[in-house]
């Protein structure tokens, strides 16, 4: 099964910014010429731009335009990582402030990205990150209600992997 193509194209904005195409803080190409560029309509485009707004890669500024943002933290997920041991691997003591935490109906985009069925429910969580009591980070985790089944709150919030 092929991805979406907003998907292929969030993909390859997003290896153009991780390869230094676009930096931190430049202003990428309008809409318009990036629907060109991969020869989509614009509703496409903006599908794509707005799944790297949301992560955290772009922002929008009315007016302006679509920016790189100048600072971002990034955590790679090609394997299970920990916040909690990078800080300690750094010298730092982790710590965390949950903003959000919600068990509900799964979003279409949950579903398809968690490979969930569409009944399914999952945990929300934000929070911010500490190390060393500076804020390092704001997490965003949805997460199959299944898994996480039988833990409390303060399991869930303290840290994850563990």
């Amino acid at each position: 099964m092929t991805a979406p193509i907003y998907i292929t194209i969030h993909d390859e904005m997003r290896e153009a910014i991780e390869a230094g195409r676009w930096g931190a803080g430049d202003k990428i190409p309008s809409e318009r010429e990036l629907a060109e560029q991969f020869n989509v309509s614009r509703m496409t485009l903006r599908q794509a731009v707005l799944m790297l707004v949301d992560e955290g890669i772009l922002e929008r500024r009315v007016g302006a335009g679509t920016f790189v943002t100048a600072t971002r933290v990034q955590e790679r997920l090609d394997g299970v990582g920990s916040f909690t041991a990078a800080m300690h691997a750094t010298g730092r003591i982790a710590s965390s402030k949950v903003i959000a935490y919600h068990i509900g109906q799964a979003s279409k985009s949950e579903v398809d990205q968690l490979q969930l069925t569409p009944d399914a429910q999952v945990l929300r969580m934000e929070r911010v990150r500490y190390g060393d009591d500076e804020p390092i980070a704001f997490e965003i985790a949805s997460i199959p209600a299944t898994l996480v089944e039988g833990l409390s709150r303060e399991e869930l919030t303290d840290s994850l992997y563990n």
